[in-house]
């Protein structure tokens, strides 16, 4: 049995390796159709040349050099051809002419003599619906079916991606944008005259975003190409300009103004710069466990939800002042996201009014801009519950806060006294369901900001082990959850949990009293 090499995972996994001509194949077929294409478009491309190559050198050894007749291709005078259904006699094509049956539409006919004294036989040509191109694809009878090139991309294309990317990313003379590749020195000329009129479109526009066919109109371009490349040279131009920043979701071309974007969205806030050159060594089993449930962007990435569900976050002090929500494990595949485009908008709805108003995907950052106002409005504190869900159209993110009726409860607090901040069981109206260990109650934002700027050098042990023996004034049994903990140092300083668990673990003067709390012995501390 003959075995095809390209039908085989090893082939594509280990023999496989772009060349050169393999770059030069796609070039033209980008140059003849004159349209972009993706990276699985192309794949695709690669993985039907190599498939017919082996099946033309497959022919060679078994039928020494003829051409097996399939009705759907082309031939010449002169050519070898084979023919399976007729016991592989073979014979030479004599003539070439068109075909004339209304029913079928254009075809053509080859008349092949096969030298035995018999007249030549005529056999259809370019004839596409014809049950022989099946049966003559096959080398042997008995053979395995044979996938196609579709079948074989589909399964095989995620060990092509990166060979293939890696060396189109290694020349100068073709440009990618939004998945998409083509020869650049064959993009249409975009000159300073179309971008001025982009940005005074998008200008009127009140910055963006607007898809790059809604910019063409009013740039005068030539009219005379193909649409796709028109399209694609302006993604081209408008991304090498800094004044434009592409902020749709992966597959969409939508482009901002950078000048008028959020500064929260061009500049990380400090309360959201968070400290991860920390080593953290094991955790208690506790704590390992913790440190999944609390889901911080920063933290581990397992246990992500699948897109589509609902996720309950419990917010913590530095999303509440910034008016962000984390982009973490749970909570990301519920957000736009791109190929390449830092920052992506999207449109947030209130759940409870339908009130929509702008987002913003943060992706470097780790975080989702667009909530302070709503924040405010449904007066959510640090610790503070509400839902996320996808919306109903694309691009659109609901937002539920869990609200309830206001009642005044003990809670903690953030205080500031003498220039430090302490923590004190205050009573506050609370309008909303809350994490118990997580609450922080905040009164004075601005003192808090001054207190960032004030401790962002004290070693991280100092603030851990400050922030403790506050807490632990807090209740009877001076006993701390590892969960209020780090709630209560992120209200100072923005760390993931690792960091802070890790001084609960590796700290003699932290002794765990079971489940995640933990008590401070001052006999094994000093200043």
């Amino acid at each position: 049995m003959i075995q095809r090499q390209t039908q085989t995972a090893q082939y594509w996994d280990e023999a496989f390796n772009i060349e050169d001509s393999d770059l030069e194949h796609l070039y033209n077929l980008l140059l003849e159709d004159e349209t972009p294409l993706a990276t699985d478009e192309l794949v695709l491309a690669l993985v039907r040349r190599r498939a017919e190559r082996e099946e033309h050198a497959l022919q060679r050894q078994v039928y020494g050099g003829g051409t097996v007749y399939l009705p759907k291709e082309s031939y010449t005078v002169g050519q070898e051809v084979i023919f399976p259904h007729l016991q592989f006699s073979t014979g030479h094509v004599v003539a070439v002419r068109p075909g004339h049956n209304p029913e079928f539409g254009q075809f053509g006919v080859i008349s092949v003599d096969f030298t035995n004294g018999r007249p030549a036989r005529d056999f259809a040509a370019g004839f596409a619906e014809h049950k022989l191109n099946a049966a003559n694809s096959s080398l042997s009878d008995g053979e395995a079916p044979v996938r196609t090139s579709e079948e074989l991309a589909a399964e095989y294309g995620w060990l092509i991606h990166p060979k293939l990317e890696a060396r189109l990313r290694a020349k100068n003379d073709i440009v990618r944008i939004a998945g998409r590749w083509f020869p650049k020195p064959l993009l249409v000329d975009i000159n300073e005259g179309h971008l001025n009129l982009a940005e005074a479109v998008l200008d009127m526009s009140g910055g963006g975003p607007l898809p790059t066919a809604a910019l063409v109109p009013h740039l005068d371009l030539p009219t005379n190409v193909n649409e796709k490349l028109e399209l694609f040279s302006l993604d081209f131009a408008l991304q090498e300009d800094s004044r434009f920043d592409e902020v749709g979701p992966a597959g969409q071309m939508m482009w901002f103004l950078h000048r008028l974007e959020p500064q929260e969205v061009t500049l990380t806030p400090r309360c959201l710069r968070a400290e991860i050159n920390h080593e953290v060594p094991p955790l208690h089993p506790e704590l390992s466990k913790l440190e999944l449930e609390l889901d911080d962007e920063f933290g581990p990435r397992d246990g992500a939800s699948a897109p589509g569900g609902e996720v309950m976050v419990t917010l913590t002090f530095p999303h509440r002042r910034a008016g962000t929500l984390p982009l973490s494990a749970k909570l990301a595949p519920l957000f736009p996201t791109a190929f390449e485009s830092p920052r992506i908008r999207f449109v947030l709805v209130d759940g409870h009014t339908g009130q929509q108003q702008p987002g913003w995907v943060v992706r470097q950052g780790r975080y989702v801009f667009g909530l302070g106002e709503w924040y405010q409005k449904y007066e959510v504190p640090a610790g503070g519950h509400l839902t996320v869900q996808p919306g109903v159209n694309p691009g659109e993110v609901i937002i539920k806060i869990a609200r309830r009726r206001p009642v005044r409860e003990w809670v903690r607090s953030a205080v500031l006294a003498g220039g430090h901040l302490t923590f004190a069981m205050q009573k506050r109206p609370i309008a909303v369901e809350y994490e118990e260990q997580m609450i922080v109650a905040v009164d004075n934002v601005n003192a808090v900001d001054d207190i960032w700027a004030a401790t962002a050098k004290l070693p991280l042990s100092k603030v851990v082990v400050d922030t403790f023996r506050e807490l632990a004034k807090l209740t009877p049994q001076s006993a701390v959850h590892a969960r209020s903990l780090y709630s209560a140092v992120n209200v100072i300083r923005r760390l993931p949990p690792g960091p802070i668990f890790a001084e609960l673990v590796s700290r003699p003067y932290f002794v765990h009293v079971g489940d995640a709390y933990w008590r401070f012995d001052e006999s094994h501390y000093s200043e």
